[in-house]
């Protein structure tokens, strides 16, 4: 039987270990008090740090668009500053043209009054040669062959009439008068006949270029060929010149094919 000293003795540890261990469960207690009250320290630093991070985003991102705004006006301001620039340029350029244009002008300028003055002193020249020029014309119609003698004298009216007129110029008169003398020229090229009258009465003439002039009634009942030296008609009665200009008259037509057409126009006299 154990001793009362050695039960006290037991007693004793007994409460010490009871102690010792509340002790332990009061330090592990402190310790997880002050654990977990800097834990939430730390979670409240780390979402006052989060807000921060967000916080600075924004305004990061307000100042990136700021920036991006800045930047596309800057870059609008470029663009019209190049644009105002190039067309600085062009108008530099188109002025210089301008410039260059007119000054051509005014040496072209120069030039044709000087010319008009040398127009002017040719035209008080060239105006007596023009008009002797339709005067020759006229006396070689009236030597010529009677031919289109309607026509030919409607043609030196008209020249007459443009010499006259003020509104036309000095080269388009000139123009015209060798106009009337290249027709007379081609006349003397061709073979043609046309419808006229004679002595009050149709006939048919044939005209083989400044060679010969002759005419046939309807009836074919006469023929006649002029006669350049005496400036008269003479009545053909020769068979074989009648056939020539009867076939010349259908050449002309267009109603036979063209060939070799010998009249004896020079002969004339024998014709009768």
């Amino acid at each position: 039987m154990k001793t009362l000293s050695e039960s006290f003795n037991i007693i004793q540890i007994t409460l010490w270990v009871k102690n010792k261990s509340m002790s332990l469960q009061i330090i592990t207690l402190i310790i997880l008090s002050v654990f977990f009250s800097q834990l939430l320290l730390a979670n409240d630093a780390l979402d006052t740090s989060r807000e921060i991070v967000n916080q600075t985003n924004q305004k990061l991102e307000k100042n990136q668009m700021k920036i991006n705004d800045l930047h596309a006006q800057t870059e609008q301001s470029i663009d019209k500053y190049k644009a105002v620039l190039n067309e600085s340029e062009s108008y530099q350029v188109y002025n210089q043209q301008l410039t260059d244009i007119i000054g051509s002008q005014t040496t072209e300028f120069s030039s044709l009054q000087n010319q008009i003055v040398e127009i002017e002193v040719t035209a008080q020249k060239i105006m007596p040669m023009m008009q002797r020029m339709i005067l020759a014309l006229e006396a070689f119609i009236e030597q010529d062959l009677p031919f289109l003698p309607q026509e030919r004298a409607n043609r030196l009216s008209k020249l007459n009439d443009t010499m006259k007129r003020a509104n036309i110029s000095v080269a388009e008169k000139y123009r015209k008068i060798l106009e009337a003398y290249q027709i007379e020229i081609e006349y003397g090229k061709t073979l043609e006949t046309y419808e006229g009258e004679l002595d009050n009465r149709k006939v048919n003439f044939l005209k083989v270029g400044r060679v010969a002039l002759f005419y046939r009634s309807p009836d074919a009942s006469h023929y006649a060929v002029w006669n350049g030296s005496e400036h008269s008609w003479v009545l053909v009665d020769n068979h074989e010149v009648r056939k020539s200009i009867d076939l010349g008259l259908k050449i002309a037509r267009k109603q036979h094919s063209p060939e070799l057409l010998i009249i004896l126009a020079n002969k004339a006299d024998d014709a009768q």
